[in-house]
């Protein structure tokens, strides 16, 4: 760890010094090119404020001056001035430092005067003077409008083509471009890079004269200078890309990086040997502490260490197979604990159903109602042949139905008054439950709520899912109880049982904590007058 954050504290620094070397390369770069592009356009208007200086000149000769009376001439006069305003305008073009080429064109005469193939007219008078690009895009022409002549001078583009070759430095290319007019580059430009440029350069370019932007191309950075001429009104384009300028301090950037890498691993495979021999067995035992923590007994530790460790995972066996065998017996006698409680309160149970059964008979012989006594009879049968498999302490939903519909009618038998509804969905009826679950919540109702109001004669059984728990409701409307009886009663079935309370309800609740995981139990809500309501609740998926 140490290690490591001393190589990073290292790489961080020295990334941050190149960062910032690379910062001021970046600036240094955008300087000189700048510098440059200004050195270039500087010459460049140079030498068009020359030739603009040639029409004002021009313009003020007094051969010049002639123009307008030039119709008042005989032919030898006006051929005579012609040959020396050519000769005039001929020797001017050679006297100055670019390419260019001087004509006058003579309203009166209709005629270019001087070495030139032109033959249309020039513009009219109102039209504003300037440099502009012709529609062949292979001059420039400027062209001084006056009342009876016009002086036009022009200027090939490969004047700036040359222009171009000469500033292309240290791998950076250079262009010139106008919104209105074809771009204008150097022989050997790229001219798909260059309109890649313009595509992303062009956008930022309104209401700016010069100006400095990093643009992406592909995956290439590259860094655009740009500049406007002040006479042509062009902007003089200069684009580098950043890595090739940059790539001696990348490559430097690198080798550190590279040795960096090379003794943090040094470092590592120095600390792997102690590693290995003291921090990978401490892990071993961690583990297998950690896993004897969440009751996983039966692991072993298998691995060797070769040193004194060895004693230590022996020992870690020994101690979990110890601790693994007295889970086991203790989780046996806790199985054979839990179902001889099981039993012994289904016990309880089917004694306090038989006494209630064997008293209806009684009555119902002696009333004389032989179809209550068979009914009764034929569903103790059902009842005892579904209670005496002890063996068997669970039983579907379904079956517990039927017993509960069985002692259902022959209660129903007993009183004209007595109703029931059975509602459950089902996806509930083959759930696993314990037996005589729902039966004695139903003989409490008729017992305690049902025969103790006259007006009462409705049971109901629902059933309940929702997201995470099973629910079993089993209401009357029978008497109820008062707030004070309740509590009474909630309070007694959470004590041991004794013999101030029936079994019924307290044998519910605690066969729902032995056969259900928690949360699962009985909730009991009662309104006087209105009746009682007894919940039976469990986990979804929980099920005993």
């Amino acid at each position: 760890m140490v290690t490591l954050l001393s190589t990073v504290i290292v790489m961080f620094m020295y990334t941050y010094t190149i960062n910032s070397s690379l910062d001021t390369v970046r600036k240094d770069i955008q300087a000189n090119n700048l510098n440059r592009l200004r050195f270039m356009t500087s010459h460049l208007d140079r030498n068009v404020e020359q030739l603009n200086m040639l029409a004002t000149s021009l313009e003020a000769d007094p051969k010049v001056a002639l123009l307008p009376s030039i119709n008042l001439m005989d032919n030898y006069e006006q051929v005579q001035l012609m040959l020396d305003l050519t000769a005039k305008m001929n020797l001017q073009s050679f006297s100055g430092g670019w390419t260019n080429q001087i004509s006058i064109y003579s309203r009166l005469l209709e005629k270019w005067i001087g070495s030139t193939r032109l033959q249309e007219a020039p513009p009219d008078q109102g039209q504003q003077n300037g440099w502009k690009l012709d529609t062949t895009g292979s001059r420039f022409i400027y062209e001084r409008i006056l009342d009876s002549y016009v002086i036009r001078i022009s200027f090939p583009k490969s004047n700036l083509s040359v222009m171009l070759d000469s500033a292309a430095v240290n791998g950076s290319e250079s262009f010139f471009y106008h919104p209105d007019y074809p771009v204008i580059a150097h022989r050997s430009s790229d001219s798909e890079r260059v309109n890649e440029v313009l595509a992303a350069l062009a956008p930022q370019l309104t209401g700016r004269t010069e100006g400095t932007e990093t643009i992406l191309i592909g995956e290439v950075d590259y860094m655009v200078n740009f500049l406007m001429t002040g006479t042509l009104g062009w902007y003089m384009i200069d684009y580098l890309p950043l890595d090739q300028a940059l790539q001696p301090i990348k490559q430097t950037q690198t080798f550190f990086y590279i040795a960096c890498v090379l003794l943090f691993l040094g470092g590592i495979f120095t600390l792997l040997f102690l590693y290995r021999k003291v921090q990978v067995p401490i892990v071993t035992l961690l583990k297998g502490v950690r896993l004897l923590k969440h009751g996983d007994f039966s692991f072993r530790i298998r691995k060797k260490s070769r040193n004194e460790f060895d004693i230590l995972y022996e020992s870690f066996n020994d101690m979990a197979a110890q601790i693994e065998d007295l889970i086991e017996k203790v989780y046996k006698e806790k199985i054979i604990s839990r179902e001889a409680l099981i039993k012994q309160l289904q016990a309880q149970i089917n004694p306090h159903f038989l006494y209630n059964c064997l008293f209806f008979i009684d009555n119902m012989t002696r009333l004389g109602n032989d179809k209550a006594v068979i009914a009764m009879t034929k569903n103790l049968a059902e009842y005892f042949r579904y209670t005496t498999r002890l063996n068997e302490p669970m039983t579907t939903l379904e079956k517990e139905l039927g017993v509960v519909e069985n002692y259902l009618n022959i209660q129903c038998l007993r009183m004209d008054r007595l109703h029931y509804e059975i509602d459950i969905p089902d996806s509930m009826r083959m759930l696993p439950v314990p037996k005589l679950l729902i039966q004695p919540l139903v003989e409490n109702s008729v017992i305690h709520g049902i025969e103790k109001k006259r007006n009462a004669g409705l049971i109901r059984i629902t059933g309940a899912i929702d997201k995470t728990r099973y629910r079993i409701i089993v209401e009357d409307d029978g008497k109820g109880m008062n707030e004070t009886d309740l509590g009474d009663l909630l309070k007694r079935i959470e004590q041991p049982l004794d013999d101030s309370i029936g079994c019924a309800l307290w044998n519910i609740r605690q066969r729902m904590g032995i056969h259900f995981e928690a949360p699962a139990g009985m909730e009991i809500e009662s309104i006087p007058s209105k009746g009682l309501s007894v919940k039976l609740y469990w986990s979804k998926g929980k099920e005993g």
